[in-house]
């Protein structure tokens, strides 16, 4: 009776020490290119959460470093998204440099949500009644404003002019639009002498189409609204980083 061949006893894997590594880093390059691709669509936020995501799947250090606790440079999603409060932190910013300078209540700055901030100006701050020509007293201010609507995290600047229901007189505009209109012109050149970016900021003149109830005083004003970079409001709490890292290279089966 012949004897049956023997199979052959199967190869450890890997069978090459260096195929665990070339296939991990084709599966990374393929992500990254999934990642390029999807990056013209991905929204604001999604896109940098995923950033915070990868940031640990492609770091080649131990896993739960951490460079915000001085262990190493891995990136926590938290680091990167953070920066919620930055509406919060501008508006006192602008307000404190508005007492210093003795401006009192014509102006004020206030969060109008976790994206926005609100500027405004009152006109006798900004304008004398019926002119376009910025007030002397209001450069101090658009001095330190400039330096700060130059940050990376303020994505547009919308300037808005605001008169009441008036008839101007004694003003070479025809209408309150028109006026509104070149009042926000005023700024947005005023502002671009300073070198903010013209391509961050929109004028508009909004005529008396939005007076505020019981607030007469304040129906002549300046507007300017800055919309800051979305971030997640889903991070966690202070204190403590979620880690979600593996290891870059998968260690070799030690079973042979």
């Amino acid at each position: 009776m012949a004897k049956r061949d023997k199979k052959p006893a199967p190869l450890p894997f890997p069978a090459d020490p260096g195929a665990a590594l070339f296939l991990e880093l084709m599966m990374q390059m393929l992500a990254f290119f999934i990642l390029l691709t999807s990056y013209a669509v991905i929204v604001e936020e999604k896109r940098i959460a995923a950033l915070g995501s990868l940031a640990g799947t492609f770091n080649p250090l131990p896993r739960g470093a951490n460079l915000s606790n001085g262990q190493g440079p891995a990136l926590p999603t938290r680091d990167i998204v953070d920066g919620s409060v930055a509406p919060k932190r501008t508006a006192k910013e602008l307000t404190d440099i508005a007492k210093e300078l003795g401006m009192g209540d014509a102006m004020t700055a206030i969060p109008l949500d976790q994206s926005s901030v609100r500027i405004r100006f009152k006109e006798h701050i900004a304008f004398q009644p019926g002119h376009i020509d910025i007030s002397p007293d209001l450069n101090p201010f658009l001095d330190k404003l400039a330096k700060t609507l130059q940050k990376p995290n303020i994505l547009e600047i919308q300037i808005e002019g605001h008169t009441d229901d008036r008839p101007t007189k004694g003003s070479e505009y025809p209408s309150n639009w028109e006026l509104s209109a070149a009042r926000a012109m005023s700024v947005f050149h005023a502002l671009a002498e300073r070198g903010v970016a013209r391509t961050r900021m929109l004028a508009a003149g909004m005529g008396d189409q939005h007076p505020i109830p019981g607030h007469p005083e304040l129906d002549r004003r300046v507007d300017i609204t800055l919309k800051f970079r979305p971030v997640t409001s889903k991070a966690p709490k202070r204190g403590v980083i979620h880690q979600r890292q593996r290891p870059a290279i998968a260690p070799p089966s030690s079973s042979f």
